[in-house]
């Protein structure tokens, strides 16, 4: 059974702009297609994975990552035929994924896998992080960075594919209800999960409830009318500033999911928390209440609250519609989202919470002593830290606001969502430019914001 499905024909007509004012978006590389099954066992942790991987990048057609704690039991290609593989011995590794090298490329990638995982139902474990599939005595939460499904692997750049269209059959031993992040939640212990549009692929099961609005999906906490109100609300804020300025409708649904950690008790001992975006899904640990709490609460705490979201909401066009790439990729990807959720904070908490905001931005900024890469002279080579990419990155483009104007910005905008991702910065100067941004106004702002990584506009 799926509760949410009904709702979302509601979303949509919500969330319309007029079609005049709608931006195109970009061409997109193909990607990858993830069919089959996966079965889990809450009880046990163990995990079974009958797996093809289609539509593979030429790049990536020799290897594949998965999960260290998965072994794998044979390797096939499209018709059946067996795959010969390197990765038994002295395996090359990425961060939580061993990596499996093909004795010759395969455009279609089938594996049958099989692991088992700790479950820490006293929630006591030593640490937790998005990179580990998770079990935690009620639910199991593997994320796309955990590769708990094959993902095709460029040995030369050493990138994954985490993003992928998909059509799996889920089975989870324990579950009350399955989600799949980028489909409606369902009741029940299976289902099958299918997206036309790439995904970052997360899997929750749990045994918790689901709540549906027009606005958003929270699931595994129940929340008082009072809360699920005020989150609804400002979600349909957000998205109401976000699609009139963007010219785009937001067609997802957030999903606000409650993740009860594998180290709770050591999180709740310090007063921690932690979440992480994998749009459209929210993830929280503790509560989900807590934020409504917040947003209740008025003043700088609902300010926050507003701005996270209003950034996460963000990455629907910079990241969904917009996947950006090249070297410009952290600053279309976090700094863009970061810059519509400043404008998305000015329209809704007002001025003076904006203000306030930026005036954190600048300051983290002026403190540093380590030089920040020149805008102008970012290449793939280039260190674009956190500060960078959710401080600088924001600032410089409300830099180029002030020094173009509103409209202008405006448009600039729109044209970076539906540009394929400059490669340099003379590309970015012709979206600039095909805007209708002035080149001296454009050649003032480099000189006197940008040149040699400038910490203020001069």
């Amino acid at each position: 059974m799926n509760p949410c499905k009904a709702l979302l024909p509601a979303v949509v007509a919500a969330l319309l702009v007029p079609a005049t004012s709608l931006a195109a978006p970009p061409a997109q590389a193909a990607t990858p297609l993830t069919t089959g099954s996966v079965r889990l066992d809450i009880a046990s942790g163990r995990v079974e994975g009958d797996v093809c991987v289609s539509n593979l990048p030429d790049a990536s057609k020799g290897s594949f990552v998965l999960n260290a704690g998965l072994n794998v039991a044979r390797v096939t290609d499209g018709d059946g035929k067996p795959v010969g593989f390197d990765g038994w011995y002295d395996p090359g590794v990425d961060g939580e994924a061993r990596i499996y090298t093909l004795a010759e490329p395969a455009a279609t990638l089938c594996v049958q896998y099989v692991g088992a995982f700790p479950v820490y139902a006293r929630h006591d474990a030593p640490t937790d992080f998005k990179g580990l599939m998770a079990f935690n005595g009620d639910s199991a939460r593997f994320t796309e960075q955990s590769a708990w499904l094959p993902q095709a692997f460029d040995s030369k750049t050493r990138v994954r594919s985490s993003e992928s269209r998909y059509d799996l059959q889920v089975h989870c031993g324990g579950c009350r209800f399955l989600y799949l992040n980028g489909s409606p939640a369902i009741e029940g212990a299976q289902g099958r999960f299918r997206s036309d549009n790439p995904r970052p692929v997360l899997l929750f099961g749990g045994s918790g409830p689901i709540t549906c609005t027009a606005q958003v999906t929270i699931l595994n906490e129940t929340l008082p009318t009072a809360k699920v109100d005020a989150l609804s609300s400002t979600v349909q804020k957000i998205a109401d500033v976000h699609s009139r300025y963007i010219g785009v409708p937001l067609a997802d649904r957030p999903t606000f999911l409650r993740m009860v950690t594998l180290n709770q008790i050591e999180r709740d001992r310090e007063g921690s928390e932690w979440g992480f975006a994998t749009w459209p899904t929210i993830a929280m640990s503790g509560s989900i209440g807590n934020v409504a709490d917040s947003l209740l609460a008025g003043g700088e705490k609902a300010e926050r609250r507003v701005q996270y979201i209003a950034h996460e909401m963000g990455h629907y066009y910079f990241g969904t519609l917009n996947r950006p790439q090249g070297p410009y990729f952290w600053v279309l990807l976090e700094s863009s989202a970061e810059f519509l959720s400043i404008k998305a904070l000015r329209e809704i908490s007002g001025d003076a919470a904006a203000d306030r905001y930026i005036a954190r931005l600048q300051s983290a900024i002026d403190k540093t002593d380590k030089p920040l890469p020149a805008f102008d002279a970012i290449d793939d080579n280039s260190d674009l830290g956190e500060l960078y990419r959710y401080g600088y990155g924001p600032l410089l483009l409300l830099s180029l606001e002030k020094q173009v104007g509103e409209a202008k910005m405006q448009a600039f905008m729109r044209e970076l969502l539906a540009a394929p991702s400059p490669k340099n910065w003379a590309e970015l100067q012709g979206i600039a430019m095909k805007t209708g941004i002035d080149a001296k106004a454009w050649e003032h702002w480099r000189a006197s914001c940008v040149a040699g990584g400038r910490q203020r506009c001069q």
